[in-house]
């Protein structure tokens, strides 16, 4: 009998000890994907928002012939004259758009009396987002197919650089150029001449 007890108190206790112990923890879950932002649809911007200025590719983007000149934010009054007209403005000019330089054409002189592309390609919205924290942009040309850029400004330097000048990063984001992805493309900012 009384070995009997050992065995069942063994067996007992080897059921408690196995029952204790769980198998391999369960795996984290995966994260969820992250969600795609909508397409970019008509034209909207912050009221308000000085954003005004030439926006400096900080390395070459280039397609062929055409090569980023720049970034352009118009004025509040630009914003809200183009979105009145329900984005039938000007046919050269926007108050978003990205400027390239045709580098195969001759140069001319500029009215600061260094040399530039004779011809450039603008590329006007066909819808953006725009405040002071993101720029969401998309159009069509011809030669460089679809154009979208989705970019934050950085505040802290884009404030700073306005104030102090400089050539500091102020947005960056992922510039898409028909199948050309610039992933990390960054600007820096000038007010102009």
């Amino acid at each position: 009998m009384h070995r009997l007890l050992i065995v069942f108190a063994a067996a007992s206790l080897l059921q408690a000890c196995e029952a204790g112990t769980d198998p391999a923890p369960p795996a984290p879950p995966e994260p969820a994907p992250l969600a795609e932002m909508a397409p970019v649809q008509g034209f909207a911007h912050q009221a308000g928002a000085d954003l005004f200025g030439y926006y400096l590719p900080a390395s070459d983007v280039q397609i062929d012939n055409l090569k980023l000149s720049h970034f352009h934010l118009g004025r509040d009054v630009d914003f809200n004259e183009w979105e009145q007209a329900q984005g039938r403005g000007a046919t050269n000019f926007a108050p978003v758009m990205f400027q390239f330089d045709d580098l195969s054409s001759p140069t001319v002189a500029n009215e600061l009396g260094g040399q530039t592309p004779e011809v450039i390609v603008r590329v006007l919205p066909t819808g953006y987002g725009i405040s002071d924290t993101v720029v969401r942009f998309v159009g069509q040309d011809p030669t460089l197919g679809l154009v979208t850029f989705e970019g934050n400004f950085i505040r802290p330097a884009f404030d700073q650089v306005r104030a102090d000048g400089g050539d500091d990063i102020v947005l960056r984001g992922t510039l898409t150029i028909g199948d050309h992805i610039y992933e990390g493309q960054s600007f820096s900012w000038t007010g102009g001449d």
